[in-house]
């Protein structure tokens, strides 16, 4: 069973009485003490915001929590939206190179860093918003801030069951390894030359796709198809072996009853 000694007034202070906030995260116990720094040492909370409906037929980009793509923590659908569309979200200011953390289920990982191209655009409320101060490799924190280690204290932070969510200032408080500058611009060139490969080989993966239906629907087309090739053999895919599967699958349904 798991317990904790622990001071009342700083309980009340906390407003949290769940065990789970109070016991130490787990994650960064592997880390080196000397570069466990929290994020409020690393960035600042940005709390600009504008409101785009005062300005109905001028247009701005949003991005909301679905922009962010949870695997790879990059904006792919922003939304390009005029003033008079404008959600009433929509409010809080963001620059090239602020980070975006959803405060909304964090642990998905919904974190991203702002291209230049929504320099000065507009994000959800439902962000917490943070500058990196200078000597701050914005991409090793989107790194940092996203690992394992840090979800699960934003997941120790977060209060509410249907929608778990956080603060700013958990956020702030938030520990992360932070090593200096140049180790921070070598893990962030090693990540996006990652990034890049995994990118490169999605868009290779697609066109290829493509370019094999293509084939198939010119064979379609004339009746000719000799182009087609038959090598996979990874999954039943035939229409005999299909059809003999499912009557296994039944049989085997019948001697279970």
């Amino acid at each position: 069973m798991k317990y904790k000694v622990a001071n009342l007034k700083k309980l009340h202070k906390e407003g949290r009485w769940d065990i789970d906030y109070h016991l130490p995260a787990e994650g960064i116990k592997k880390f080196d003490d000397n570069i466990l720094k929290p994020i409020s040492d690393a960035a600042s909370i940005v709390k600009d915001k504008r409101d785009p409906t005062k300005k109905p037929d001028e247009q701005f980009t949003y991005v909301d929590i679905s922009c962010v793509d949870v695997t790879t923590g990059v904006i792919t659908t922003p939304q390009e939206l005029t003033g008079s569309e404008a959600p009433s979200r929509a409010r809080k200011v963001i620059n090239a190179y602020d980070l975006i953390i959803s405060t909304c289920r964090p642990t998905r990982g919904a974190i991203a860093v702002i291209p230049e191209q929504y320099h000065n655009q507009i994000c959800s409320t439902g962000f917490s918003v943070i500058r990196p101060k200078q000597g701050i490799n914005p991409f090793y924190l989107h790194f940092a801030i996203r690992m394992e280690s840090t979800l699960e204290q934003l997941r120790k932070f977060s209060t509410g069951s249907s929608y778990p969510a956080i603060l700013d200032s958990d956020v702030e408080k938030t520990l992360i390894p932070l090593p200096d500058k140049e180790t921070q611009d070598l893990i962030a060139s090693h990540v996006l030359d990652s990034l890049k490969v995994r990118q490169d080989a999605i868009q290779l993966a697609n066109t290829m796709f493509s370019e094999n239906t293509s084939v198939v629907i010119d064979s379609l087309k004339g009746q000719k198809y000799k182009s087609l090739t038959s090598t996979f053999d990874e999954h039943i895919y035939k229409s005999d072996d299909i059809y003999n599967r499912l009557n296994e699958l039944s049989a085997d349904e019948e001697l279970k009853k």
